[in-house]
């Protein structure tokens, strides 16, 4: 009977880490959060991917089950993933040479904001530090990471 409880237990924490896993992969790939407070992680997926995986474990009694349910899990959370970001990467393309004004201070992969044309988009800078007032233009597009540059 205890055993019984610890299993459905188990079971239950490892549904909850999944499907916070997911919600959290969507979060991350869509809203540019990887780390909630980390400014200097902007490409990662770690929080989505790292519960997933550990639900998928509690979930699987055995290796056996592991592979029949676990993995399936944890493919389904990169599928999630890759939808998300090639769905961002389509939308965020257009921007690709276009050039606008600061309207934040940004460090280094810290995000910032930049006004094209009456347009606000979420940029990180590519390479070195810009201040607000500061003319900046597209240098890439990475899933829905917008990368600017200084205008020389």
């Amino acid at each position: 009977m205890q055993e019984s409880i610890t299993e459905i237990i188990r079971v239950c924490v490892g549904s909850f880490l999944v499907i916070y896993g997911y919600v959290m992969s969507i979060i991350e790939r869509y809203l540019g959060m990887p780390f909630f407070g980390s400014r200097y992680q902007p490409k990662g997926v770690i929080n989505g991917f790292v519960a997933t995986l550990a639900g998928a474990v509690l979930m699987s009694i055995n290796i056996q089950i592991f592979f029949l349910v676990g993995l399936p899990l944890i493919v389904i959370n990169g599928l999630l993933q890759k939808i998300i970001h090639e769905r961002l990467k389509k939308k965020a393309k257009h921007f690709i040479g276009k050039e606008g004004k600061a309207t934040t201070d940004m460090k280094r992969k810290c995000k910032g904001f930049v006004d094209f044309n009456g347009e606000r988009a979420k940029v990180f800078p590519e390479e070195e530090d810009i201040q607000a007032g500061e003319m900046v233009y597209v240098s890439d597009v990475d899933g829905n990471m917008i990368m600017v540059r200084k205008l020389k």
